[in-house]
């Protein structure tokens, strides 16, 4: 369990005069109770409250047998019956507690709906832990960069022309956990030729052809700490616009990755993305976020055009650029990067010039 972290909640508890806090987002829960089982987003669901003296971590039979209660941590599980009530949330089962200890005034971190109780924003204070890693989670990001890296370089050799959407994405799924994935962060995509035009597109039956774009998005989970990537590629012989536009799009995402260096105000990171996708023209194809959030319902650093956050040595993001031409093509990256003097990429692998384009 994190004590430093729940020391200042309970801080919070007493600066704010609050009868609990309650925490939602799963992960941050996990964090918070020691919990280093790898789970994606959808397999568990837990609301733990924090009153002054006590733990109570909320839940469904599902997510409780699948992980082991901490010691000091009391166990509130939700009935099948009012879990379908509430769709599959333990509503319940925090308002009859929280009724029992006649809570009224109650700290949120996350965005959480809670009629009859006055409820107070507090800072969360689980934002520095993810942003500004320590070296035992830097090193299992590394670990899982690795993974990634081995998984993609096995799928690779089975990429040529006729093979499926779906053949190449369960090949990704197989070699995450051939290589060491505990789990996938979430739906492995593979989409070839107009598919990519859309960034909504799921994987289908869509067959490879000569000429093609394709992408590749996939993460896993490993000791309870994700990771995601994005690599764009053609096969054979693309035509010229397309080929133009991976040397582009390779050249503003390698421009942008060394732009950021400490100091730099996160909006004027914004404005120099943009400005080199106008300079393109490619601004109306250019879809926001550059950098997304560091994993499922984990606020990250967002860069936005009103953002006036400082980059700062040790902070961890995702950084990603997206074009996407309706019924033509689309190309995306994405990297894991930590800041040191410059961007370092711990996810810089088969990018042999910078950029995440191979060409077949």
């Amino acid at each position: 369990m994190d004590k430093n972290i729940l020391s200042t909640l309970r801080k919070e508890l007493k600066e704010h005069n609050l009868d609990a806090i309650l925490i939602t987002n799963p992960y941050k829960i996990m964090y918070l109770l020691g919990i280093k089982d790898s789970f994606n987003l959808i397999e568990v669901g837990f609301y733990l409250l924090i009153t002054k003296k006590g733990l109570y971590l909320i839940g469904d039979p599902f997510s409780f047998s699948l992980i082991k209660t901490p010691d000091g941590v009391k166990k509130i599980e939700e009935s099948l019956k009012t879990l379908r009530e509430n769709r599959m949330n333990p509503v319940k089962g925090l308002n009859t507690l929280l009724k029992k200890l006649r809570a009224k005034k109650i700290g949120l971190i996350d965005r959480f709906n809670l009629p009859g109780y006055e409820t107070v924003s507090i800072d969360d204070p689980f934002i520095r832990h993810f942003l500004f890693p320590d070296k035992k989670r830097i090193d299992t990001l590394k670990g899982n960069a690795e993974i990634c890296n081995k998984a993609l370089e096995e799928t690779l050799k089975d990429i040529k022309i006729g093979v499926s959407e779906i053949f190449i994405r369960n090949k990704i799924d197989e070699n995450i956990y051939h290589f060491g994935g505990e789990r996938r962060a979430f739906p492995t995509k593979v989409i070839f030729g107009k598919n990519t035009s859309n960034p909504f597109s799921v994987s289908n039956n869509t067959r490879l052809n000569d000429g093609d774009p394709l992408i590749i998005n996939f993460g896993l989970i490993r000791s309870g700490i994700g990771i995601e990537v994005t690599r764009s590629y053609t096969i054979g012989s693309s035509d010229k616009n397309l080929k133009e536009l991976f040397l582009n799009t390779s050249n503003i995402y390698s421009k942008f990755l060394n732009f950021l260096t400490p100091g730099k105000m996160v909006k004027e990171v914004y404005k120099y993305v943009l400005e080199m996708a106008k300079e393109k023209g490619y601004i109306d194809n250019f879809l926001e976020p550059i950098s997304p959030p560091l994993s499922p319902n984990i606020d990250g650093i967002v860069f936005s055009p009103n953002n006036n956050s400082i980059l700062k040595p040790g902070m961890l993001f995702s950084t990603q650029i997206g074009l996407y031409f309706p019924k033509k093509y689309g190309i995306r990256f994405q990297d894991v990067i930590i800041l040191q003097d410059k961007a370092v990429n711990l996810t810089n692998f088969l990018n042999r010039k910078g950029a995440n384009v191979i060409s077949y």
